[in-house]
């Protein structure tokens, strides 16, 4: 396998991450539980996206240890979704994600295999034939960088109840946002991010990771998310920024169920807000 795939002990393709992923697979899982517990009775269908799934298994680097990838983590969340829609631009991926799941699960999955900004129209296709009135969606972004564009996220959400948490690279969007890079200017809402990033950067000032951040939700805001959350930070070992886990709801019922789910640290600590 090329990149970051290497083999898994069941033959199919795993994904290397780092340790911090575990964190962030707690996060996770625990929004899947709570969304599903509170909202299996009033609401006929609970459909879950992910733009970004990988092969549903992960190898942690440095320990060998293999753990399982949000697809995977959402099909065996407490109270399961009614719908699944998986993407992943690898084929070996998507393959490898394919046959862990398929037959495991009695559940209707689709699976796509596009570009997360190409793959749109084919899941405003599939969501529609869900009873519109009657679904909620969680959507889960989670990209090496900043591969997915603002205007992706507007179409796809437009005129659903859709929860999003989105994982916002904010470690090497600083190292790089000086460049002339088309894709940070489709990633973000706008082109105006840049003056206020270029104005920071010429006078030194160490919080642009924060201004990036809060461009974005301004962004979010204007598209109807009204609720939102950035107190999970991810570190490397080195306590190194990596990125944010974005809270993004539209009902504020969304974000109470986010505040108790990242109340406390995956070491299990209280979370000093």
């Amino acid at each position: 396998p090329t990149g970051n795939l290497v083999l898994g002990s069941d033959g199919q393709v795993s994904i290397a991450v780092g340790p911090w992923a575990e964190d962030k697979l707690y996060y996770f899982r625990r929004y899947c539980d709570i969304f599903n517990t509170a909202m299996r009775y009033k609401w006929r269908s609970r459909a879950y996206i992910d733009l970004f799934s990988g092969p549903g298994k992960c190898l942690v680097e440095g320990t060998g240890e293999e753990i399982d990838g949000s697809p995977i983590v959402a099909l065996t969340c407490r109270v399961p979704f009614t719908h699944y829609f998986f993407n992943d631009r690898d084929p070996a991926a998507i393959g490898a994600l394919r046959a862990r799941t398929q037959a495991r699960y009695s559940v209707p999955i689709v699976f796509l295999c596009e570009d997360c900004n190409r793959v749109i129209d084919r899941l405003l296709e599939e969501v529609a034939k869900l009873p519109e009135r009657e679904t909620l969606f969680f959507c889960f972004i989670d990209p090496f960088n900043w591969e997915i564009e603002f205007q992706s996220i507007a179409r796809l959400t437009q005129n659903k109840r859709m929860d999003l948490v989105i994982t916002f690279h904010i470690g090497s969007m600083k190292r790089f946002a000086d460049l002339p890079q088309d894709k940070l200017d489709r990633f973000f809402p706008d082109k105006t991010w840049r003056e206020g990033y270029e104005d920071r950067r010429s006078r030194g000032d160490r919080a642009i990771g924060a201004y990036l951040l809060g461009v974005y939700k301004a962004g979010l805001h204007t598209i109807g998310y009204r609720h939102l959350d950035d107190k999970v930070f991810v570190t490397n070992s080195k306590e190194v920024p990596l990125y944010y886990l974005l809270y993004a709801s539209k009902d504020s019922r969304g974000k109470d169920f986010w505040d108790k789910i990242s109340a406390r640290l995956p070491t299990g600590q209280g979370r000093l807000l």
